[in-house]
């Protein structure tokens, strides 16, 4: 296994997430969907539910991320970024204001959804596979390599697809600010989420097996969240059936 340099690994790595950005994170069956106003709010509400359980099931990946960490500057490094990240997950000091996965189950409730909905939701088999993944990466990984996976993968995207796409739930499906607060709170992630994660990758990975651990799990994570996003918008129109889970 031939070892990169680190820099031309890290500028692959930006490469390849500069590709994935030109695909709207939320799937591009399903932002297209909003944008020509084509969903009815039944819909939108089922899909919002998905997002509600993917969003909340991010938590305990973290959790995973915590446990695979030592002692060492880089640990702790780690664990401050992910403490930074939870203000934002689970507190009103964050970005938002509510806990970042309130705020999808707000959206959820603003669409219609009942508190039964909210608790025992029926999502895309996609997303149930993802979030298992994720979970188990954070389980099994150092924790670097599934922060990379989550905040590369997922937090280093440009705002240029959501603002359109939040215009659109806002001028054709009526929705209020506080409704779409979900997607106000994440704009502006890339820069506060993403580019210290780069940074610590930058230090970390020096052989090719910490290499090749990292872009497999960035390339599997993007993998699996564009499936669970498309399942989701599938299941939303009723083309797959779903599976129901229950959350309490």
């Amino acid at each position: 296994m031939q070892t990169q340099t680190v820099d031309t690994f890290v500028q692959d790595l930006r490469v390849y997430i500069k590709k994935e950005d030109e695909k709207p994170l939320l799937g591009p069956s399903f932002y297209k969907s909003v944008i020509d106003g084509t969903l009815s709010h039944e819909q939108l509400k089922k899909w919002a539910l998905n997002l509600f359980y993917v969003t909340g099931q991010h938590i305990r990946a973290f959790g995973g991320i915590f446990m695979n960490t030592g002692l060492s500057p880089m640990d702790q490094r780690i664990r401050r970024h992910i403490v930074e990240n939870l203000i934002d997950e689970e507190t009103v000091m964050g970005r938002g204001d509510d806990a970042h996965w309130m705020l999808s189950m707000r959206l959820a409730k603003a669409l219609g959804a009942t508190e039964e909905e909210v608790l025992h939701p029926v999502v895309s088999k996609e997303a149930v596979e993802y979030v298992d993944w994720v979970i188990e990466l954070g389980r099994k990984e150092y924790g670097l390599v599934t922060l990379a996976a989550m905040s590369i993968g997922g937090e280093t995207r440009s705002d240029s697809s959501m603002k359109g796409f939040v215009k659109a739930l806002t001028e054709k499906y009526h929705l209020s600010r506080e409704a779409l607060e979900f997607f106000y709170a994440h704009m502006g992630e890339a820069e506060a989420h993403g580019e210290p994660v780069f940074e610590m990758v930058h230090e970390y990975a020096t052989t090719p097996e910490r290499q090749q651990k990292i872009r497999e799990s960035i390339k599997i994570w993007c993998e699996k969240f564009a499936a669970a996003q498309e399942g989701g918008y599938r299941t939303a129109l009723g083309l797959d059936q779903g599976v129901q889970v229950h959350l309490a």
